[in-house]
């Protein structure tokens, strides 16, 4: 957030604001933001991931919810709507419609559409990330998955590793112009499996362990005692069709305080 952001906000006590008006404000920043990360992004060396969270833990919470919302419950959703093809504007009325329950009335006076253009847009980015959770695979699955993913990489076995990725799997790799990582998308099962062979072969001394990233289970790769990488999975149908791979240090410090 930038400082003319902070400055805004000081100059009222944010309970002195009436909660729609400060739903309203709120938004208004995050689509301002948006905007302007859309646009530093496009600066950015590589592709740009969000950064990955750990929380001690490699298992998720087994209570029965709606799929949308585990959004609000773990940080995996986060990554879900960054990398689903949507428009700050959309992903605004996303959040605005189906977390917050606010009118497309309202939402369009906001993000600048019509209310109708605000209901399509909300529901085109309700429909993407509901079809990615209602496949998405148990989370005692995605840790096998993902352990068989490990075990794959650690011996070489590529005809395992590739079994194990979707035919049409996507891998990007965030390493910020600060560590070495593919400056683009690499699609498709074999393409990711050898990408990822490869990279390892040039670091004999990495490790990796199974840790919670984002809330489910991912590795975490070590040079001695410290992170150097991250890696996170999306797993449907008992098959990884997504690999974020975040490299730049400035993505991990909170992996590496002692």
């Amino acid at each position: 957030m930038d400082e003319n952001h902070d400055e805004d906000l000081s100059i009222v006590e944010v309970s002195e604001i009436p909660q729609v008006g400060r739903t309203h404000v709120a938004a208004r920043i995050c689509l301002d933001i948006l905007d302007s990360a859309r646009h530093r992004r496009k600066l950015y060396v590589g592709e740009w991931l969000p950064e990955p969270v750990p929380d001690g833990t490699t298992t998720v919470s087994s209570t029965p919810v709606r799929a949308l919302d585990r959004i609000t419950l773990d940080e995996s959703g986060k990554t879900a709507l960054t990398v689903v093809p949507a428009s700050p504007a959309a992903r605004v009325a996303f959040v605005l419609r189906d977390m917050v329950a606010l009118s497309f009335g309202g939402i369009a006076a906001i993000v600048g559409r019509t209310p109708q253009m605000c209901g399509r847009l909300a529901f085109a980015a309700c429909r993407q990330l509901r079809d990615r959770h209602r496949r998405e695979s148990e989370s005692d699955v995605h840790t096998r998955i993902v352990t068989a993913f490990w075990v794959a990489c650690d011996t070489g076995d590529l005809p395992a590793l590739v079994s194990l990725l979707d035919p049409d799997a996507t891998t990007l790799s965030d390493g910020g112009g600060k560590a070495r990582a593919a400056l683009k998308p690499i699609h498709g099962a074999d393409r990711t499996a050898r990408f990822m062979l490869a990279a390892l072969l040039q670091y004999p001394k990495l490790r990796a362990t199974l840790q919670s990233v984002n809330g489910k289970a991912g590795l975490v790769l070590r040079h001695d005692t410290t992170v150097s990488g991250v890696v996170s999975f999306h797993v449907q149908d008992e098959k990884i069709t997504d690999v974020w791979l975040v490299l730049n240090p400035d993505k991990l410090r909170s992996w590496n305080r002692s």
